[in-house]
């Protein structure tokens, strides 16, 4: 990415502040997120590739696990969910369409338009279980926005399993378990679990200052939510979570049985919370000098500094180590910026997690060289230019 061609060009500054800002707010100071509406993030190319690595690892951990992904409309009709009682979850925040689309909502949830999949898709025993899972847009109309966690418009990875048994529904959620931990394993994120009513609902959380979930955690490290007599309480966020369902509304779909009769099945719902888990990792992972992201999920590998963007030689020189990383499968930033100084354009690689920096300047083009920084670094290594050095630097 070659940021001389991004939008936002005041943002990719690193705040002399930024330790003192909140993390939600953190995100649009610094160029991951912008709000054209509160409560609507726009995710910007640096915040975007994060989204994407998490939603590939949960993509990867599902489809190994043998859920498999389908794409629901953004729209519902709002009779879904009347008809199983669940409106009234939701009060006031529908998103509500209208000029010949009335009754028609924006998605706020989809358990019922799963149980509608079932309903006409579901016929023999033989199908069972069924295990499918969509990562999409949800709409809430949320009062009181706080950036990515908690806005209007949130990606969302659904998940649902439908059982013959009960012992197969709680075969499906034990999967569950094992694919959270697969995925928090991955991005390196520990989770503190706390279930509720009897096990059937359980929430992954994530201590964090800015959420709206109240926990106790005891001296062996176990979690549960917080009640009046608790006295060390942490504030925590929801990253993960799943629901048994003995029954929604009135009747569950049913299946022709093994013995020829007619049968509901047992439906478990599951999801991650992709926004929040993005918070997760920015919350868990800053450090003294911006955010050190997990290497799954950072955005960059390296960064490639040219020093005067006004040098022709410089931006040449630039551009074929950018060409040259990135047809070997490196994520590269390119800092070609005009106006810029080295310290500033080492500050935002930095920032962004990046563990390694090339710099480009006067010295290099003449000692036909390259300077190579680690991240937090000032001191560099002049060399010539190598791709297997760059990864050993990489690989410290």
């Amino acid at each position: 990415m070659r940021l001389s061609k991004q939008l936002f060009q005041d943002k990719l500054t690193v705040p002399d502040n930024w330790r003192d800002i909140d993390t939600y707010k953190l995100f649009e100071e610094c160029g991951l997120v912008e709000f054209p509406y509160s409560g609507f993030p726009l995710f910007l190319p640096v915040g975007k590739r994060v989204m994407e690595s998490i939603c590939r690892i949960i993509r990867e951990e599902a489809e190994n696990s043998g859920f498999n992904e389908v794409y629901l409309p953004l729209v519902q009709n709002r009779s879904f969910l009347e008809s199983t009682g669940r409106a009234s979850l939701f009060g006031n925040e529908f998103m509500e369409l209208k000029d010949g689309l009335e009754g028609y909502i924006l998605a706020p949830t989809n358990e019922e338009v799963f149980l509608d999949l079932a309903q006409r898709g579901l016929s023999s025993y033989r199908q069972l279980p069924v295990r499918i899972y969509q990562i999409a847009e949800k709409f809430r109309d949320i009062k009181k926005a706080k950036g990515i966690l908690r806005s209007r418009q949130f990606l969302m990875c659904d998940m649902v399993s439908m059982d013959e048994t009960e012992q197969s529904l709680h075969e499906s959620a034990s999967l569950f378990e094992r694919l959270v931990d697969s995925v928090f394993s991955r991005m390196k994120l520990s989770p503190l679990r706390v279930e509720k009513n009897e096990g059937k609902y359980v929430d992954y959380l994530i201590p964090c200052s800015e959420g709206e979930t109240s926990i106790a955690i005891d001296s062996e490290g176990n979690a549960q939510y917080a009640g009046d007599k608790d006295r060390d309480i942490t504030k925590a966020s929801s990253v993960a979570m799943y629901f048994i369902f003995e029954q929604i509304g009135n009747q569950n779909p049913t299946y022709q049985s093994e013995r020829g009769t007619r049968e509901e099945i047992y439906l478990g719902t599951y999801g991650f919370g992709v926004q929040r888990c993005f918070h997760a990792a920015v919350e868990m992972y800053k450090d003294d000098f911006g955010i050190s992201f997990p290497s799954i999920i950072r955005p960059f590998d390296v960064s490639i500094i040219v020093m005067d963007s006004d040098n022709s030689q410089q931006i040449e020189r630039g551009m074929n180590y950018y060409n040259s990383l990135s047809v070997n499968g490196r994520k590269v930033l390119l800092d070609d910026r005009h106006g810029k100084t080295l310290k500033e354009k080492a500050e935002l690689a930095d920032f962004y997690g990046v563990p390694v920096k090339l710099v480009i300047g006067r010295k290099e083009i003449e000692a036909n060289s390259v300077t190579i920084k680690q991240r937090g670094i000032r001191l560099g290594e002049l060399v010539k230019f190598d791709e297997q050095l760059v990864e050993a630097y990489l690989n410290e």
